[in-house]
């Protein structure tokens, strides 16, 4: 249906006078159509709302007057007032409204909207007509706030009960070029249209859903960068502070409107919460923000209430810094008109525990839970894990830490690996343990419970660094099953060279001809080994997936590698070496595409050399494998 409107549009538009470049260009213009027409079907029924309890759009005028409510401290929800600017219809697209008002009392004439204030419920004559949603602009000198219609976040409930979307809401500034007729392109893009002045002489230079502030605790100022660029995509700006409150308040918190709601990322040793403001309860069933979180639809988040511990006006964006207090219930939709949380639906959490140990055997825990959900668990597990060993030993300096870690997965062999890092910098130790649980949970296959993580961090306050220097063999024409005596220089960081000698047995079953024995670091390894054989890297289930992770060789190794230049084939992952050249002509002309191709070489022997240094170093000596040689 998409692909036979996205056709007829632009034929339509060549038939009038757009030349196809033009038309190609209008794609964008088409997709943006479509989304439009898609968010017109889902709200043209609309919700019939109680005249009792609530206001339609189509009642409310400029002028009208009414309440808010929100926490500016502590839990105590607090009345401020509004005054109806205007009604701009179809400012979010089709049937997407956005109501205009201006706020006033409480701390709003000092700090502006607030982050922390989207959901805050705003009433006329006692009956609710929304939530403030969007501010104009953020360095607008009045508490201009956007109001998005109670209807509309209504219908976020009764798309639950019918498991639709009301689209993605966080879909970025779309600049699309929409054609005028009779003007060139060129002149078009000269011309400067500009929007139409709405009544009541408001002039709003920019939309923007009013930023959502997560609270970090526990997290220094370095991991609130690595994760700023994530959240800032979701429209919610990282803020060191925060905490779980200390005051004895879960029993006297009630779930109702104006209260604090927020998303617990992160609990435990650190907390990570996400706050604003519940808009509307309805039996087990709470709307909040009035705009997308993320605007993934359907999800699973644990969703806690909270209280506010400060207020921070700022000329740019002022902001409510937020603790949770305790957990309600699970977010299950984040749609372009607010959040939904279920409070019947548990939430579920990642156990993580990380240990650091230092050489006088002084050791450190912590513990934490991670909200189980496969867009953010990643960066926060990244996070958390970097505190965690920033925390132990230090940002920066000589190091080397011997790592353990231990990823268990429904379903699936437990994840283990082994690892040894050095350096000045520790921040590659938690990427290379966050890396592989990104990779899984972020799978093309299938959704992937991971019940528990742990970490072992073994420290010691020195760099043990070393590089391959120089490297000898005895020997450079062999006979299948001859052994190759190796000498490797290796150099320590401020020590002296180390010689290391061992013999390499060539296998028996070696083709003749040229041949490389490669010595190198895990790092070069690996990226020969993806040149060498591409294909082993696009995996067809999950199971494949955790293998090649299980795979990844130690950093402490130095890896030994007898390759042929005879091509073989990859078959969903599993490698067919060397194979003769009639076999390798029929599997190479098959027309299957996608999991099988060739490999460009063969490794007939891999062999690896335990150190007790963090290796570095490339090299490959030639080799004449010859039945007859002496």
């Amino acid at each position: 249906m998409k692909v036979c409107v996205l056709f007829d549009i632009t034929r339509f538009l060549t038939h009038n006078g757009i030349t196809p470049r033009r038309a190609i260009s209008l794609r964008s213009l088409t997709v943006l159509m479509i989304f439009f027409l898609m968010c017109l079907c889902l709200t043209s029924s609309a919700v019939e709302l109680d005249p009792s309890k609530f206001m339609t759009v189509d009642q409310i005028k400029p002028g009208m007057k009414g309440i808010g409510k929100t926490v500016f401290s502590g839990t105590k929800i607090e009345e401020f007032q509004i005054e109806v600017m205007d009604v701009a219809k179809n400012a979010m697209g089709p049937k997407s409204d956005i109501i205009w008002v201006m706020c006033s009392g409480g701390p709003l004439e000092e700090t502006g909207v607030i982050s922390g204030m989207s959901g805050s419920p705003i009433y006329i004559d006692g009956k609710l007509i929304g939530a403030v949603a969007y501010r104009a602009g953020s360095f607008t000198k009045r508490p201009i706030a956007g109001v998005t219609p109670i209807a509309e976040m209504l219908g976020v409930i009764e798309n639950s009960e019918k498991d639709v979307s009301t689209g993605q809401g966080m879909m970025g500034g779309l600049n699309v070029p929409f054609p005028i007729q009779g003007h060139s392109d060129s002149e078009i893009d000269q011309i400067n249209i500009e929007p139409e002045e709405p009544r009541g002489n408001l002039y709003v230079s920019s939309l923007e859903p009013i930023q959502t502030p997560v609270m970090m605790s526990g997290f220094s100022p370095k991991t609130i960068e690595y994760i700023t660029p994530t959240l800032k995509k979701f429209g919610m700006i990282a803020v060191q502070g925060g905490g779980t409150s200390i005051q004895n308040e879960s029993d006297d918190v009630k779930i109702e409107p104006g209260a604090v709601i927020g998303i617990q990322f992160v609990k435990g040793d650190s907390d990570a919460y996400a706050s604003g403001t519940v808009t509307y309860v309805d039996g087990n069933k709470v709307l909040a923000f009035g705009h997308p979180m993320t605007g993934m639809g359907k999800t699973s988040l644990p969703t806690a209430i909270g209280r506010i511990s400060l207020l921070v006006p700022s000329m740019l964006s002022s902001s409510k810094q937020g603790s949770p207090v305790r957990i309600i219930g699970t977010l299950t939709r984040d749609d372009m008109y607010g959040i939904l949380t279920d409070l019947t639906k548990q939430p579920e959490f990642i156990p993580m525990k990380i240990r650091v140990i230092k050489g006088d055997n002084q050791t450190q825990e912590f513990n934490f839970e991670i909200a189980k959900d496969r867009l953010f668990a990643p960066s926060f597990i990244l996070s958390t894990a970097l505190d965690a060993i920033l925390i132990a030993t230090k940002q920066v300096g000589d190091y080397t830490m011997k790592t353990h870690s231990e990823i268990s997965i429904k379903g699936y062999p437990k994840l283990i690996k082994d690892d040894v890092f050095s350096g000045l910098v520790p921040d590659v130790v938690a990427s290379d343990f966050a890396t592989p649980i990104y990779m899984i949970m972020q799978n093309r296959f299938e959704d992937v419970d991971v019940e528990n993580i742990s970490l072992d961090v073994t420290f010691e306050d020195k760099r043990t660094n070393a590089i391959i220097d120089d490297v000898q063999i005895n020997k450079s024409l062999v006979k299948p099953g001859d052994s190759v005596n190796v000498t490797i220089s290796i150099t320590p960081y401020m020590q002296d060279t180390i010689i290391k000698q061992f013999d390499v047995v060539i296998p028996g079953d070696t083709p003749e001809g040229r041949a490389l024995l490669r010595i190198s670091d895990a790092t070069a390894n690996t990226m020969w080994e993806r040149s060498r054989a591409p294909m082993r890297a696009r995996v067809t289930d999950l199971a494949q997936l955790i293998k090649l992770i299980q795979e990844d060789e130690s950093n402490n190794n130095i890896i030994i590698e007898l390759f042929s230049p005879k091509a073989g084939v990859i078959i969903r992952g599993e490698e067919l070496p060397a194979l003769p050249f009639t076999a390798f002509s029929v599997m190479n002309s098959s027309k299957q595409v996608g999991t099988t191709g060739p490999t460009f070489g063969t490794t007939f022997l891999k062999q690896r050399i335990n150190t007790d240094y963090v290796i570095s170093g490339n090299v490959s000596l030639p080799l004449t494998i010859d039945r007859d040689a002496p």
